[in-house]
């Protein structure tokens, strides 16, 4: 009997705590936002409103698994993307809390293998995107590496520690580095002597009954209830999204569901992680060397919406698109899983919110820009002769990426083999500056007409080398 008993305590823990339900209006409202998506023939989202730490709705539309046709519900379990990190931020506070690691330690004092690039990154610096370190999703882009590989995890850090510049001097900038959350998965591991994944489980979602979510490190686990993510086709037809061998985690990697995120979202009201000031421990914003504070605190980034201080973060990976959303001051939070790569989690997510919160908005919502059917007007093209062209063609190699680009020149256009997007004509801004699509520029370093190297500017990287080898 008491076994049985224990059973039963163990169901109860389980079950998301529920409060008092949305209005049938409400409920209503929130049905029409996402009825493009209340279907059985095609991929939705899933949706919950956290209300004092309550459940109060939570519904599925639409697909969770078309070779199967099983319809979403709360209890489907999404890949959260990018909103993984706030996780792996906690799993850090939890470990400086127990002595494991400081927030100012050198990473260098746990993973020895980073280059010593003159100032120390710090753990804080990871955690705010301060760090400077490249990001390993771009340079792999970069380097044609595909997300359907398998990259083990030596292959991934040999990526980053093959760097031998950092974007820019740590503390000094901003800029989102998946880098930085892979990196503390690793610290995490090495300090604690658990992987993120067992730590977290241990510390996190046992604690707080998230028996559904998981850090995937392994691709082999099998994970009940898992769904996959579709895009449209050219013919309108669902092609499946979904990369089975990616198990990197920390800036990504995590399992779960609208049930489990509520849970997880009584963690902000109530000490239930053995760490005092969780939440404003996690609202703690970045600041820079220069003293300005940045937006981004912990894995969440704060904003103000129609007039109420918001704290969120968005993810997109492969054709999933997942939003969580929390209003502090009203104690309410909105999620949002959707596994339909057009889908807009933040958008859907904030039309809830003007539901929901109706009442407490103190500005209206922004109006979106009047559509122009007008094109923008092309920049005039920045004239390059046929020799000056011919002067940069050749192959060229970057042993940062181990991996090597063609430049081609073809009826007066610069051309770049790019080992992931084909070939990309690029646009000349300059003698020898060319930009293209996907933000990368490139200047060529040539002297007497004969370009010997171009460095390569690309959003999450910068000022990477390439040189001439033929």
């Amino acid at each position: 009997m008491r076994a049985i008993l224990l059973g039963m305590g163990l169901l109860l823990v389980a079950k998301p705590a529920l409060g008092r339900q949305l209005e049938g209006e409400a409920r209503e409202a929130i049905d029409r936002v996402f009825a493009e998506y209340d279907r059985s023939d095609g991929p939705g989202c899933a949706v919950g409103v956290v209300r004092d730490g309550a459940l109060v709705f939570a519904r599925g539309y639409g697909v969770g698994h078309l070779d199967q046709g099983s319809l979403l519900t709360p209890s489907s379990v999404f890949y959260l993307a990018s909103v993984s990190k706030q996780f792996a931020a906690a799993s850090v506070l939890i470990a400086e809390q127990e002595g494991y690691l400081a927030l100012d330690d050198d990473i260098r004092r746990w993973i020895p293998e980073i280059p010593d690039y003159g100032t120390p990154i710090t753990v804080r610096h990871l955690l705010h995107h301060t760090s400077g370190v490249r990001d390993y999703l771009t340079l792999m882009d970069l380097a044609g590496t595909p997300l359907e590989n398998v990259l083990s995890d030596p292959a991934m850090l040999g990526l980053i520690a093959r760097q031998k510049e950092l974007n820019f001097e740590p503390g000094s900038e901003h800029l989102y580095s998946n880098s930085g959350y892979v990196l503390l998965a690793e610290i995490v591991k090495r300090a604690t002597g658990r992987s993120l994944h067992e730590y977290a489980d241990k510390k996190i979602f046992r604690p707080l009954g998230m028996r559904s979510t998981h850090f995937h490190d392994d691709r082999r686990h099998v994970v009940p209830g898992r769904v996959f993510s579709y895009d449209a086709g050219p013919d309108g037809a669902w092609r499946t999204n979904y990369l089975m061998n990616f198990d990197k985690v920390g800036d990504g990697g995590l399992y779960s569901t609208v049930e489990d995120l509520a849970r997880w979202d009584r963690a902000f009201y109530e000490d239930l992680l053995g760490v005092p000031g969780f939440a404003a421990k996690m609202y703690t914003r970045g600041v820079l060397t220069s003293g300005d504070t940045i937006d981004y605190a912990r894995g969440l980034s704060h904003s103000v919406i129609r007039g109420l201080p918001a704290v969120t973060h968005s993810g997109s990976l492969m054709a999933f698109r997942t939003s969580i959303g929390r209003f502090p001051e009203q104690r309410a939070t909105i999620i949002t899983l959707c596994n339909d790569g057009s889908a807009s989690s933040v958008r859907l997510s904030m039309a809830v919110a003007g539901i929901v919160l109706a009442d407490d908005f103190t500005e209206e919502a922004p109006t979106p820009p009047a559509a122009n059917g007008d094109d923008e007007p092309e920049e005039p093209p920045y004239p390059v002769s046929e020799s000056a062209l011919r002067g940069l063609t050749g192959t060229y190699r970057s042993g940062e990426l181990e991996s090597t680009w063609v430049v081609r020149a073809e009826e007066g256009r610069l051309l770049l083999d790019h080992p992931a997007e084909g070939t990309i004509t690029l646009r000349a801004t300059g003698d020898r500056t060319f930009a293209g699509p996907y933000g990368i520029r490139l200047d060529f370093m040539a002297e007497s007409g004969r370009a010997d190297a171009f460095v390569l500017q690309a959003g999450r990287v910068r000022n990477l080398r390439f040189e001439r080898v033929r």
